[in-house]
């Protein structure tokens, strides 16, 4: 449905905080520049490379960006999200956590409505490092509220974080090696549920569709990387 790659962009000026609309493979991308606690990191749009983050010196702050989709879709429904699964899957390539056992990055969802990592309906995945320089603990969160460890891998310095989303209601990921977009699993192993908000009876306003839907990258605790391109396709 949607192929942003990021390796196009115009090389522009680390992005100030707030809103900004740029340019990638051909569509008008809408985007908010958020930091949180002090956070002091940068994102900077590079022709060639992507959208490269900084996560800064601050090893107790949060910088997120966060991505308008719905807009990007040319049908974007009731109907469409309760008859197709949505998957969006973000590629990191460079990670580094330079703050042991303390830098980290979220790659999760939220409401169009809502540019943060940490209110709303955001939903995650996230990735930490595990103190050792090898292993990173992953997990799942809901705004400021976290699951328990999932589990303890090696750390994958280049990655697809896969939010797949049914019914525009409920969230899983997946964290796939490389940057290969891999075939979307819900309800596989490895794929991590991150749950989703009550539905009420006769429901007509889906939680990822009533107010828009959005995707986010946050970098936390001096966190870096870089995000080479978007997809999002719709599951038959």
């Amino acid at each position: 449905l949607v192929d942003l790659d990021f390796t196009t962009v115009a090389t522009v000026s680390a992005l100030s905080v707030g809103s900004h609309t740029i340019t990638v493979s051909g569509e008008s991308v809408a985007m908010d520049w958020s930091v949180y606690s002090g956070g002091d990191g940068d994102v900077t749009p590079t022709n060639g490379t992507g959208l490269v983050f900084d996560g800064g010196t601050d090893t107790s702050s949060g910088n997120t960006l966060s991505i308008d989709l719905d807009p990007l879709l040319s049908s974007y429904t009731v109907e469409d999200v309760k008859k197709y699964q949505y998957a969006v899957h973000i590629v990191i390539t460079g990670l580094t956590y330079p703050s042991a056992g303390n830098s980290l990055f979220f790659v999760g969802v939220n409401i169009g409505t809502n540019v943060s990592h940490n209110s709303g309906k955001a939903r995650m995945f996230w990735g930490e490092d595990a103190g050792d320089g090898t292993n990173e603990e992953i997990r799942v969160r809901k705004n400021t509220s976290s699951s328990a460890l999932q589990a303890t891998t090696a750390i994958k310095t280049s990655r697809v974080v896969t939010i797949i989303l049914t019914g525009g209601e409920i969230v899983e990921a997946m964290d796939t090696s490389g940057t290969t977009p891999p075939t979307p699993a819900p309800g596989a192993s490895g794929t991590i549920t991150v749950g989703s908000e009550s539905v009420g009876l006769a429901s007509t306003a889906p939680t990822y569709q009533a107010n828009g839907l959005r995707a986010f990258i946050c970098s936390g605790d001096t966190a870096d990387f870089t995000v080479t391109r978007l997809l999002i396709q719709r599951l038959q």
